[in-house]
């Protein structure tokens, strides 16, 4: 949240609903986490992101996307990628405060304004991507045989495209509420920048909230359950394929003794049907995987928005103004963390592409 030059004189007297802002904690200590958490973990953790997500795209690339999941990761990467550098520049101000602290405080206001809606919106478009994803893996285990051409990467190319004008589109608007206005503060004595509610956002004011929380809970809610229902039909299709499989190599074993070259013939078959089962494994293991990771980011943005919807109190300025900053922070670590992570979970879970990647390594030393 920006703020003008005299606003921590206001957030710490009166709220505009209540007599005094409820404490959450005293101002030093406060302080001195936003410090920790902005300037050194959130940070790194966007520096992290930048990386890693790039390396994502590149290894992508270099197989060339052959593949429709390839596509839908890859958009997934470049969003994360805007979310990653969107928080870099956001939290920029506090290095540029040990140089220029006009300028940091003008950097600050900015900023927000900009990068933190990239930030926030972009969650939302990665969310709704890995329910897409979701979905694609479900056709491919539910109907294998018409999936092929059902979901080709120029299909899942469109659909990318398309989901990512139609979310991010849907939150555009609130890039449109405030104006910049450069003005002389005597603290700095310097011009700086402060954002001003416009007369838009003052004409708008209700129904463009009201539409701008229902949002931010709707489609975040809507990815989460259709990630989660199309898990657990994935699983449960893999589970009766390995109970199918285990089966027929049981029914097998029984029958009566064959040739060698029939005995060499089924040790094969068997070592297959195994290799099978332990790919099976491995697939149930990385939706697990993909379902805690969104858990961990959705459920907290989804519970925060319920909340700051039902609550009037629990928004900035009013009388929860410190436990919203903090809930805040919260979502920002996960948003982060979330927007690092893959490249982690696709080189460890992914055996095409830690293959890529090592040859890709191998080749630059």
């Amino acid at each position: 949240m920006f703020t003008t030059e005299n606003s921590t004189d206001v957030m710490l007297t009166k709220g505009p609903t209540t007599p005094y802002y409820f404490e959450f904690l005293d101002e030093q200590k406060r302080k001195i986490l936003e410090i920790a958490l902005d300037y050194v973990v959130i940070f790194s953790i966007f520096g992290l992101g930048v990386v890693t997500n790039l390396l994502v795209i590149v290894v992508y690339a270099k197989q060339g996307f052959k593949e429709s999941v390839a596509v839908s990761m890859t958009t997934i990467a470049i969003w994360d990628l805007f979310k990653c550098i969107a928080g870099i520049m956001n939290n920029f101000s506090g290095i540029l405060s040990l140089f220029n602290p006009a300028a940091a405080f003008s950097w600050l206001n900015i900023s927000t304004i900009v990068f933190n809606g990239v930030i926030c919106f972009s969650s939302y478009v990665t969310s709704v991507m890995a329910a897409y994803v979701a979905v694609e893996r479900c056709l491919c285990v539910t109907v294998p045989l018409k999936v092929k051409w059902m979901l080709t990467p120029k299909i899942t190319l469109t659909a990318s495209l398309v989901i990512s004008v139609v979310v991010f589109g849907a939150f555009a608007v609130m890039f449109a509420i405030y104006d910049v206005h450069w003005v002389w503060s005597d603290t700095f004595n310097a011009t700086v920048a402060i954002g001003v509610k416009n007369n838009f956002y003052l004409t708008h004011v209700g129904p463009l909230f009201t539409y701008y929380n229902l949002s931010g809970i709707l489609w975040p809610l809507a990815a989460f359950v259709v990630i989660l229902v199309a898990t657990i039909i994935i699983i449960y299709k893999l589970r009766e394929g390995a109970k199918f499989r285990l089966g027929q190599s049981s029914a097998k074993a029984q029958q009566p003794d064959e040739p060698s070259s029939s005995q060499g013939k089924s040790q094969e078959q068997q070592k297959q049907q195994q290799n099978l089962l332990k790919r099976d494994r491995q697939v149930v293991k990385m939706l697990l995987v993909i379902i805690i990771i969104y858990i961990a980011s959705l459920a907290p943005r989804i519970a925060h928005y319920l909340t700051k919807y039902i609550v009037y109190d629990f928004y900035f300025l009013r009388r929860h103004h410190y436990l919203f900053e903090f809930v805040n922070y919260g979502i920002m670590l996960a948003d982060s963390s979330n927007g690092a992570v893959n490249f982690f979970v696709f080189y460890s879970m992914s055996s095409s592409f830690r293959a890529t990647f090592r040859s890709m390594a191998c080749r630059t030393k």
